[in-house]
């Protein structure tokens, strides 16, 4: 497991020295495993490791990228987040909130109980129990949607929650919609599920239902990925009228959504996709800006006839909930 390290310490130190400069491409990961003589999947593990440090950005559908090297201009800048240029980090996002650990304190302490804590360290599987699911079903109601419990399913957290059900939904090499703009983790997901994503534009209102319609036409989208409320990173939220015209064109095609809801707590009531395509729509919501980054879960709301499909991803992904 080491061994990857190793080599991107090898390519960190090129950056370095300035034999891999910024901007320049590195080659394709298959490409750089025949280079190196090594896995594919350990490839994928060292540009995993040269994006953590920092050193390298990927772009899907363009390939990945030297970014700069610590002591150059660029480098300088992402050093010095105060400065007017310093690029701008929005994978990592969450409110913070005064005294927090004594909010949270009282409410952790009785699952110290012996009798709680041998029932939180049982496995635990995709589907939580029935307690677990009418609580996330109260938690998760708006005025005019509340989810059926028994289509509640528990990941890790939100961000395992979006790749199980794209895991689930569109196999390698297929097309999934997103917005112009979108979360940056989900190109990342994407791209370890050799998934296309298929960039769709956008106005004042939301998504373009035009935009997703020819991009089907085009060659036929596997899903839709959206964030209709306060989106991140543009924090718009898609208007009821545009809502209702989504949900419309995604019955006419038939089209699987992902609603990614991680920030609706924070808006005015209002609906789901997911209240108006409930056949179509699986929604994606979690714990870690309710409470906090570190102690969350994940939650997905699934249609009746894929909650098997979903689980069995969550199970075979690793991405289940913990204690």
């Amino acid at each position: 497991m080491g061994d990857y390290r190793r080599i991107a310490d090898r390519i960190a130190d090129d950056i370095a020295s300035g034999r891999l400069k910024p901007g320049q491409r590195l080659p394709p990961q298959r490409a750089f495993a025949r280079r190196r003589g090594i896995a594919s999947s350990t490839a994928g593990r060292v540009y995993s490791e040269l994006v953590r440090r920092g050193l390298v950005v990927g772009e899907v559908g363009r390939g990945t990228y030297v970014r700069a090297t610590p002591d150059g201009p660029a480098g300088r800048a992402l050093a010095e987040p105060g400065r007017a240029d310093a690029p701008v980090n929005l994978e990592l996002n969450y409110p913070s909130a005064p005294g927090q650990p004594e909010l949270l304190a009282p409410v952790l302490a009785p699952l110290l109980r012996p009798d709680a804590l041998a029932e939180a360290l049982l496995p635990a599987a995709a589907t939580g129990t029935e307690p677990a699911r009418e609580a996330a079903a109260t938690l998760l109601a708006t005025p005019g949607w509340r989810p059926a419990p028994d289509r509640l399913l528990f990941t890790g957290n939100a961000r395992q929650a979006i790749a199980a059900v794209l895991a689930s939904l569109v196999r390698p090499g297929g097309r999934v919609g997103v917005e112009q703009l979108t979360y940056p983790l989900v190109k990342e997901i994407a791209a370890r599920l050799g998934i296309t994503l298929v960039p769709l534009a956008g106005d004042a209102a939301g998504l373009l239902p035009e935009a997703v319609a020819a991009a089907h036409r085009t060659a036929p989208l596997s899903a839709l990925y959206v964030q209709p409320t306060l989106h991140n990173p543009t924090s718009l939220t898609t208007s009821r009228a545009r809502l209702l015209q989504l949900a419309q064109l995604i019955h006419d095609l038939d089209l699987p959504v992902v609603e990614d809801r991680i920030w609706s707590f924070l808006h005015e009531p209002g609906d789901p996709l997911a209240a108006h395509a409930p056949a179509l729509t699986h929604v994606v919501d979690g714990l870690s800006k309710r409470v906090a980054p570190g102690l969350t879960v994940g939650f997905l709301v699934v249609p009746p006839h894929r909650a098997g499909a979903v689980a069995d991803a969550v199970r075979s992904g690793g991405w289940s909930a913990g204690a």
